[in-house]
């Protein structure tokens, strides 16, 4: 592990390590030999802290999800390929340290790349705890990932009140106010007779997303409305 290798991938990740033999542990491929033994290790490590820190981004970004939403969008974050392509981005696939046998094809390979990325995510957290692995996650991986839309709350009223009741939620435009430079629209969103909620926006789509997402809201924290969720 010379200076310059060392200097390099530091450069790449952004973050400089006070335990610099966790670095080469994490980019040592079990290709490479014994010194590959605690890769699979590390990266065993680094999906179980990956799975709580977007399960808490979910959680935190999304109020309105109840279980089975959160464990959907967590998935849609993240996944082998997302893995790979952030490993890609970081250049890590020359700097793989691996054996004779798997140069040059292993080193692009997606299992390799979302697995040592993983093992970097627990080097990492070895090194400097959760918050540190948190703002590596937002720099280079949060920032390459779209949540799945099919899981805004429209979506996801659409899908809850079909998998329950077997209906689907209506829209209805209540008023608009404002001049019309700068208007703001009000709709109530019904569902089988019943008003679920209403909302606001700058425009109708936005005031029936504010509307689907108050009505999450409010029938996720009556449990009695849900039934036995299917999350």
């Amino acid at each position: 592990m010379t200076h310059a290798w060392v200097q390099e991938v530091e450069r790449r990740l952004g973050y400089r390590f006070r335990r610099r033999t966790l670095l080469r542990a994490a980019l040592t491929h079990p290709s490479a030999g014994p010194e590959g033994k605690a890769f699979r290790r590390l990266a065993f490590l680094g999906d179980a802290v990956l799975t709580f820190l977007l399960g808490l981004h979910v959680y935190q970004d999304h109020p309105h999800l109840p279980p089975g939403g959160l464990t959907r969008l967590r998935a849609s974050l993240v996944n082998r390929t997302t893995l790979a392509r952030a490993a890609a981005e970081l250049g890590l696939p020359m700097l793989f340290r691996l054996g004779k046998g798997d140069e040059p094809e292993g080193r692009e390979r997606p299992s390799v790349l979302a697995t040592g990325f993983e093992a970097v995510l627990a080097a990492i957290y070895l090194d400097r705890g959760l918050g540190a692995v948190r703002t590596f996650l937002e720099q280079h991986l949060l920032s390459l990932t779209i949540p799945d839309d099919s899981l805004d709350p429209k979506s996801e009223l659409q899908t809850r009140l079909q998998q329950v009741f077997k209906i689907r939620p209506r829209y209805r435009l209540l008023r608009q106010l404002g001049p019309p430079h700068a208007p703001r629209f009000e709709v109530e969103v019904k569902a089988g007779g019943r008003r679920l909620a209403k909302g606001m926006g700058r425009s109708r789509h936005e005031a029936e997303h504010m509307a689907a997402q108050a009505a999450l809201a409010g029938l996720w924290r009556d449990s009695n409305i849900w039934g036995p969720s299917s999350g």
